[in-house]
């Protein structure tokens, strides 16, 4: 039965993936590890832009601002899988593709 439930799971994140044309991960999975979003110029863009895939090339579909904080899920090179976390101090639900060069990484 557990590996059943597993495989429901499983599905359920590769359909909402699909859903939203965010490419999914590749490789191993990280549980342990957040990103604490830091350094961005507030005189600048002001924001991490939250993208469909690891690059700058593929669609943003949120942002992310100094002080929210996104689980990691998986990394290819400075790019990082991210899903859930806190946007303005409040728990949130999202998932995309973040480059890591304004996180501060955190167990």
């Amino acid at each position: 039965m557990k590996i059943l439930s597993g495989l429901a799971l499983a599905l359920g994140c590769a359909t909402a993936l699909q859903a939203q044309n965010i490419v999914p991960p590749r490789g191993e999975i990280i549980t342990d590890t957040g990103c604490l979003v830091t350094g961005l110029d507030p005189n600048g863009d002001g924001f991490l832009a939250l993208r469909a895939g690891p690059g700058s090339g593929y669609a943003q579909i949120g942002s992310l601002h100094n002080g929210d904080a996104a689980y990691l899920r998986a990394c290819e090179g400075k790019w990082c899988f991210v899903q859930n976390g806190a946007l303005n101090g409040r728990e949130a639900r999202f998932q995309g593709w973040i480059y890591t060069a304004w996180c501060e990484f955190y167990p």
